[in-house]
C-alpha cells in the first residue's frame, strides 16, 4: 500500500495507521483513550513561507513501519517531507510527495515516512521541495508492532462541523495527546470545500500528532437536502486502508474496523463493503454483512489480535429515547443489520454517534444486560458508546432501560477531564492459563468535579458545560 494517483478530475491515494494496547476517558464530550507514555510535542516553528501547509494530519495504513502526512495549500506547490528521531533540525530522511486536486479544486499534498521504527517517537517537517514555504517541526508516536500489549491510546467523537465547539473539542484532544483519533461521520455539514479545509486546519490541532482515521457519516453521502459533502470529496482529504469507506486495520494488538452505512441507516441498499478501490465498495446491507463478518471471523484467527472494536456513525443502541433508526433490533424495528455479527464474533466495544449526546451501555446482547456493576470481566456482549458531541452537543432524555449504563443526554455535557482504571478483561483468545488478559484502559485526569460516569472501567470527571 501507500499513496496512489488515480485518473481522472482528481488523483487519490490509500493510507494507513499504527495500533498497540487499550485505554479509554471522555474529553469535551468525546471519548478518549490515553496512553501513559510521556507526551513529548515539538511545535516549535509554525507555519513559515507565502504558501504553507495547512491541515495537517497522520494517517496509517496498517503498517507500522510507514506513516502518512496529508495537507492543503492555498496555491499549487510540490510537497516534501523531511523526519527523524531527533528534534531540532537534524532529519536523516526525506522524501517527495504525491501533488493532487480535490474535486473542487483544493490543492492537496501527501508524503509517505517510511522505514519507521514501530512505537519509537519521530519529529518531521513538512513544505515545498525547497522548504521555501513549510511547517514545523511537528511529532507524533509511530504504531507499536502488530501483537504488541504496549499501551496505546485513542480518542473518538462524532458529529463535528465547522464550529467553535468542534475547536475546542480539537484542543482538547490535543491535550491528552492519544495515538489515534477516530472522528465518528457526519464530518462537515457542507458541500463546499471551503467548510472541509477549515475543519481539517481545526483537527490539526491533533491531527499533526495523532494518526486520524475518520468513519463516514450520513452526511457524508450527497443529498437533496443541505449539509451534505460528496464522499469523494471526503476520499480526496484522507489517506485510509483500503475503500477509505468501510475499512479495517490493526493496531498493535486491536483491530479496529471502520463501516459506512451510506445515507440512511434502514435503507438496505446503500452503503459499501471494504472491496474496491478508493472510494469503491459493493453496495448494500448484504455486502458489507458478508465482508464485516468475514473480516471479523479472520480476527479471531489472528495470533495478533486480542481487542476488536467497530467505529461507525449510525447507532446500534441508543440510550436516548430519540430512537433514530437503529441497525440493531428493537422494538418497532426488527431489522437486524449487524448485531447477530456483534456478538457472534466477540466485539469488544462498538464506537457510534448520530445522536448529538454522550452516553454509553453496559455489555448487552439484544438488550439483554450480560453484565453491570463497575467492571466487566470477561463481559460476552459489546459495550457500545454513543459520542455524537465532536462539533454540536444537544439535549435528549435518557432511556431507563437496565443496559444503560450512563446517559448524559439531559445536559449539553462537554466531558472536559478524564481519569480510569481497569476497563475490560476480555477472554483469552490465545488460550493462556488464566483465561483472560488484563488490560488497561486508562485516563490522564485534570483537576476537576469528580462525576464517575458510573462504572469503575470509566471514570468520567466532568463538567456540564451549555454550548
Amino acid at each position: 500500500m501507500g499513496i496512489r494517483p488515480q485518473s481522472g478530475a482528481r488523483s487519490r491515494r490509500t493510507a494507513a495507521l499504527l495500533s498497540s494496547g487499550l485505554l479509554l476517558a471522555s474529553v469535551l464530550a468525546s471519548f478518549v483513550l490515553i496512553g501513559n507514555f510521556p507526551s513529548e510535542l515539538a511545535e516549535a516553528a509554525g507555519p513559515t513561507g507565502p504558501n504553507p501547509p495547512l491541515g495537517i494530519h497522520l494517517s496509517y495504513l496498517d503498517d507500522p513501519t510507514t506513516a502518512v502526512v496529508t495537507w492543503q495549500t492555498a496555491s499549487p506547490a510540490t510537497s516534501r517531507a523531511d523526519w527523524g528521531t531527533s528534534s531540532g533540525g537534524s532529519y536523516p530522511f526525506s522524501s517527495s510527495g504525491v501533488d493532487y486536486a480535490s474535486p473542487m479544486g483544493t490543492f492537496l499534498h501527501a508524503v509517505t515516512l517510511s522505514n519507521l521504527i514501530p512505537s519509537s517517537r519521530y519529529y518531521y517537517r513538512v513544505g515545498d521541495a525547497s522548504m521555501n514555504s513549510s511547517y514545523g517541526e511537528a511529532s507524533f508516536r509511530a504504531a507499536p508492532p502488530k501483537g504488541s500489549t504496549e499501551t496505546f491510546s485513542f480518542a473518538a467523537a462524532g458529529d463535528w462541523g465547522n464550529s467553535q465547539a468542534t475547536a475546542d473539542t480539537s484542543n482538547a484532544i490535543k491535550a491528552v495527546d492519544p495515538n489515534l483519533v477516530l472522528p465518528l461521520g457526519d464530518l462537515y455539514y457542507s458541500p463546499n470545500e471551503t467548510i472541509v479545509k477549515q475543519i481539517f486546519q481545526k483537527w490539526q490541532a491533533f491531527g499533526q500528532s495523532s494518526f486520524v482515521e475518520p468513519a463516514l457519516g450520513n452526511h457524508e453521502h450527497p443529498s437533496t437536502q443541505m449539509w451534505h459533502t460528496a464522499e469523494d470529496i471526503h476520499c480526496a482529504f484522507v489517506n485510509l486502508p483500503g475503500n477509505e469507506r468501510t475499512y479495517a486495520f490493526t493496531f498493535g494488538n486491536t483491530l479496529f474496523l471502520s463501516i459506512d452505512w451510506g445515507l440512511w441507516s434502514n435503507n438496505t441498499s446503500d452503503g459499501v463493503d471494504g472491496t474496491g478501490t478508493s472510494c469503491g465498495g459493493v453496495s448494500g446491507t448484504a455486502a458489507i454483512r458478508s465482508w464485516v463478518d468475514a473480516r471479523l471471523a479472520a480476527a479471531n484467527l489472528d495470533p495478533n489480535i486480542t481487542w476488536k472494536v467497530v467505529f461507525q456513525h449510525f447507532q446500534c443502541y441508543d440510550m436516548t429515547t430519540v430512537n433514530y433508526f437503529p441497525m440493531c433490533p428493537s422494538a418497532g424495528h426488527p431489522l437486524d443489520q449487524m448485531e447477530d455479527i456483534l456478538t457472534n464474533r466477540g466485539v469488544d466495544l462498538v464506537l457510534q454517534a448520530h445522536e448529538h449526546t454522550y452516553s454509553r451501555s453496559h455489555p448487552v446482547k439484544f438488550h439483554n444486560v450480560v453484565q453491570n456493576g463497575s467492571a466487566y470481566d470477561t463481559p460476552g456482549a459489546p459495550v457500545y458508546f454513543v459520542l455524537g458531541t465532536g462539533g454540536d452537543p444537544r439535549t435528549a432524555t435518557c432511556r431507563n432501560d437496565s443496559w444503560v449504563a450512563v446517559c448524559r443526554a439531559p445536559t449539553k455535557t462537554r466531558v472536559r477531564y478524564a481519569g480510569g482504571s481497569d476497563l475490560l478483561r476480555p477472554r483469552d483468545r490465545r488460550g493462556s492459563a488464566d483465561g483472560h488478559v488484563p488490560e488497561r484502559f486508562v485516563g490522564r485526569g485534570l483537576p476537576g468535579p469528580d462525576e464517575d460516569d458510573g462504572v469503575r472501567t470509566l471514570h468520567g470527571l466532568a463538567d456540564d458545560d451549555p454550548i
